[in-house]
């Protein structure tokens, strides 16, 4: 399958295409923007934008003065960016439009240059950075156990072979194009934006993922290589007469696929389809399937150089290798629990590995729901829906969902006297919650099972 080259074109999103020139000549004035507004090497900055060339601008300017990027969904709610911005010290936030920041205390930046068409900058509450962060390119922001999301530190090593092993596996060249509806802000849209910069390849940015969006994308651009989650995949395989004829690899990562899929686009399509496993303390993709390699579809391929995949106790995949991250950001003891004294990630999946070194995802172990590619961890949304008023008790579990793979569901018992009202707790979710984190199903019950400690027992509730 030839490709078709771009060489000039570094960018095409819903404002046209930039040429690699144009994005170098952006970058470097948006890097004396930051620099004019205060911001130096180890700070912290909050990129909080749509999909968009000014995402991409202000990430690789971040990168270009040293400081740190702290990237959240663009469909964050305001307590997601204040919690961010506060535990990273973050020193700016950057959003579409400066709406929803606080300005601490001090003087306000300067103004941008006449004729930009750059949102203000605002200091976020007014704290100073103290960690020594050199070094540290990303502060990743994911959830656990405790609800609260921590920074999971990504070093600049490990942000550029995030980049680097994908365009390696996917043998990516300056005469490729890839279309990519992924996130930015989320780790894998990340590696897919350094993974075409690093090959000199054309990157087509949609704004979000729709069907109709995709199948323009390819009829206008004819990419080569198509990024995506399985449940991307799932939806464009209900569409007919997708112009798929130009791409030769697509690639899938976000949640293990499943053999099934796997097969049925690669029937669909007659492209490879390349599957990969990682994380965002891992800076991006552990294993990944070659691009020349067809053959074993449903498994994420082997490691990727650098990289040593092994299973411990319970079958749980430990990682080791220079991406793997060197913590989170004050959380020494949760550090300790994902880390080995050795040094290895300890994932929180269950898999294995072959022979060969192929990896093979089979479960996992940490209590997530994977739904459309984000995860999504059930004590964060019930810190929310426990804050409402009526609510006594609350339980998130994983629901099957035949679009996103999972989806949140509720299990709410109310304060006695006060009545069920799920569009008043699906109201006060909207308020603090990005939209894919809301229960997709609520289910009220008199009372919620609870372990011998007072807990919710999840595995007790009705299914």
């Amino acid at each position: 399958m030839s490709r078709r080259p771009h060489p000039d074109i570094a960018l095409i999103d819903e404002r046209g295409p930039l040429t690699r020139r144009a994005l170098r000549a952006s970058v470097t004035d948006r890097a004396a923007e930051l620099a004019a507004a205060g911001l130096r090497p180890g700070d912290r900055a909050v990129l909080c934008r749509p999909n968009g060339r000014q995402w991409v601008v202000d990430h690789l300017a971040l990168a270009e003065l040293g400081a740190v990027g702290v990237p959240l969904n663009a469909a964050s709610a305001p307590d997601e960016i204040r919690h961010a911005a506060a535990d990273s010290g973050a020193a700016l936030i950057l959003t579409a439009d400066g709406a929803g920041t606080a300005r601490g205390p001090g003087p306000p930046p300067p103004p941008p240059p006449p004729g930009s068409r750059t949102p203000p900058l605002s200091p976020a509450a007014g704290l100073s950075p103290t960690p020594d962060l050199s070094g540290i390119a990303t502060i990743a922001y994911t959830s656990g156990t405790t609800g609260r999301p921590k920074g999971a530190l990504q070093s600049r090593c490990a942000v550029r072979l995030g980049g680097e092993n994908i365009a390696l596996r996917l043998a990516l060249e300056p005469g490729d194009t890839v279309l990519s509806p992924l996130p930015l802000a989320h780790t894998y849209g990340t590696n897919v934006l350094n993974a075409a910069l690093s090959a000199g390849a054309s990157l087509v940015l949609l704004t979000r993922f729709t069907e109709e969006a995709v199948a323009e994308a390819l009829r206008r651009h004819r990419p080569t290589v198509l990024a995506g989650v399985p449940t991307m995949y799932r939806r464009l395989l209900a569409c007919a007469g997708l112009p798929l004829e130009s791409v030769r690899c697509s690639l899938s990562a976000g949640q293990p696929a499943g053999e099934q899929l796997a097969r049925a686009w690669q029937e669909r399509s007659g492209a490879v389809f390349a599957e990969g496993w990682g994380m965002t303390e891992l800076a991006g993709l552990a294993s990944l399937t070659p691009a020349d390699d067809p053959h074993h579809p449903g498994t994420a391929g082997p490691p990727v150089p650098d990289a040593g995949v092994r299973t411990g106790e319970d079958g749980e995949l430990l990682v080791r290798g220079p991406f793997v991250t060197p913590g989170y950001l004050g959380a020494p003891e949760a550090t300790a629990r994902v880390l080995t004294p050795g040094g290895e990630l300890r994932t929180g999946d269950v898999g294995r590995v072959a022979d060969d070194g192929g990896v093979t995802v089979l479960d996992r172990l940490k209590d997530v729901i994977l739904c459309g590619g984000y995860t999504v961890y059930p004590a964060e949304v019930e810190r929310v829906i426990a804050a409402h008023p009526s609510v006594a008790a609350v339980a998130v579990t994983a629901m099957p969902d035949a679009v996103r793979g999972e989806s949140p569901q509720a299990w709410i018992a109310v304060v006695e006297g006060r009545a069920a009202d799920e569009a008043a707790v699906l109201a006060h979710c909207r308020a603090h919650l990005a939209p894919y984190k809301i229960p997709r199903r609520t289910t009220f019950l008199p009372e919620l099972p609870t372990t011998a400690g007072g807990k919710v027992a999840r595995g007790r509730l009705p299914r």
